[in-house]
């Protein structure tokens, strides 16, 4: 009875352990079936969109931070507790004290316990390198913004390359393992047609190569999509033990009509830069030279004893005043000069590069153009090649097994074929790296 109760629990113990597995295998497999889907992923987890979303939230608090400065309101409070061990002795004359005339009498005066609390509340009414201050902290908003769409893009573009890397890389794959089932064949051929004294040793020793680099091009081919699955993951902030899965195929969804649109990212980064930096040079001549204004305010209590901190009987004073305060800076400060030149001069390469950065804008958009075509005459030129490569070596592998041709052209037309498929496998890649990065350049904006 006991062993049949410990068994039931055995059982139930196994079930737990086996949900629990599994429920941890679903969680780790990742599989996505559109680049879109993996772009939706990477949005969602990269360290480099949260990192951009933290920018942007310090930006818009140096902003806010930026308003409140505009009065720069600080209240500081003091307190001090002074216990006058030995008092001053001062000179006062006799008489005052009943003495004779023409003497003087020493007096210990003061309070030997002094208790003191102030708080001076300042204000500024006039800041006029605090006001300046806003329009730098809204242009660092923006171009703070500007440079995450722009690290948004590099990240998309990335993700796209070893995205359709994978698609390549695992067509190459499949058609690797049929093209070694394929050369394990020609190489029994051979060997038949060798000891039939049909063929050569050398003949023979050939297919047995081809096999063995078809074998060696399998594995560097799963070697590098790991090293993509890798990159993707490191992208994408996959954790590592996670398993990822890219279904796409090669073949999906090729368009002959994409076109770049208007994109002006790098201009308007370049512009934002150039503005920001020259609102920052104003903001540092104002610091230079702009006096400010400030509305001054203090109330101070005293309580002085003879006897102790606490006395209930001790002297309560009280004072109070306001005021407004002027201050002007020292126009021979040496850092502050200095920060003003080193601003003007960011500013000055700002502008350089700004008027640079719509040649080199205008002339990206183009170029992206020129690659997807490109892109899109090889893909149709490896795609006619691929099939009649294939054609060739079904011709050439028949005509190997009727006697009509040698090895050495059977095993060329198996190379041209292999190389034709990966040719194509490539072509696709880069014909889809090209179309998404247009899309990303007419989305991220």
């Amino acid at each position: 009875m006991y062993s049949s109760k410990q068994n039931k629990y055995n059982f139930f113990f196994s079930i737990i352990i086996f949900l629990a597995l599994t429920n941890l295998n679903a969680q780790v497999a990742l599989q996505f079936n559109s680049l879109d889907s993996l772009l939706k992923y990477a949005e969602k987890n990269s360290a480099t969109i949260k990192t951009g979303h933290q920018q942007s939230l310090s930006a818009k608090w140096t902003k806010i931070a930026s308003i409140g400065n505009t009065i720069n309101l600080r209240s500081p409070f003091t307190a001090a507790w002074t216990d006058n061990t030995i008092l001053p002795v001062s000179y006062l004359p006799a008489e005052v004290f009943g003495g004779p005339a023409g003497t003087l009498r020493s007096v210990s005066l003061g309070q030997q316990y002094v208790t003191s609390y102030g708080i001076t509340p300042q204000l500024d009414i006039i800041n006029v390198s605090a006001w300046a201050r806003i329009k730098s902290a809204e242009l660092n908003k923006q171009l703070t913004e500007t440079n995450n769409l722009l690290a948004k893009k590099t990240l998309f573009e990335s993700i796209s390359a070893s995205y359709y890397n994978v698609v390549s890389l695992q067509h190459q794959i499949k058609n690797t393992e049929q093209s070694v089932t394929a050369a394990d064949s020609i190489l029994l051929i051979a060997k038949n047609k060798f000891s039939q004294g049909i063929i050569r040793e050398q003949d023979m020793n050939n297919a047995s190569i081809n096999l063995l680099n078809i074998q060696d091009k399998l594995v560097q081919l799963k070697l590098s999509l790991d090293q993509n699955y890798n990159n993707l993951k490191i992208l994408c902030d996959i954790a590592s033990e996670s398993k990822l899965q890219i279904n796409e195929s090669v073949g999906n969804s090729i368009s002959n009509s994409v076109k770049t649109g208007p994109s002006s990212l790098i201009e308007k980064q370049s512009q934002l830069q150039s503005a920001y930096l020259k609102s920052e040079l104003n903001v540092n001549r104002l610091n230079a030279f702009a006096p400010t204004l400030s509305l001054i305010f203090n109330q101070t209590w005293q309580q002085n004893s003879n006897r102790s901190f606490t006395d209930a009987n001790s002297n309560n004073f009280t004072s109070q005043y306001i005021g407004i305060k002027f201050t002007m800076p020292f126009p021979f400060d040496v850092n502050r000069l200095s920060a003003n030149y080193t601003s003007k001069i960011n500013y000055n390469i700002a502008t350089i590069n700004y008027m640079h950065s719509g040649l080199q804008n205008q002339i990206s958009n183009k170029q992206l153009d020129l690659d997807y075509q490109k892109a899109l005459s090889s893909y149709h030129t490896a795609q006619k090649i691929n099939e009649l490569k294939t054609i060739n070596y079904q011709k050439s592998i028949n005509q190997y097994n009727v006697g009509i041709i040698s090895t050495d052209i059977l095993l060329t037309a198996f190379t041209d074929k292999i190389n034709a498929e990966l040719n194509y496998s490539a072509a696709f890649a880069g014909l889809k790296y090209a179309e998404t990065k247009i899309n990303i350049n007419n989305t991220i904006q």
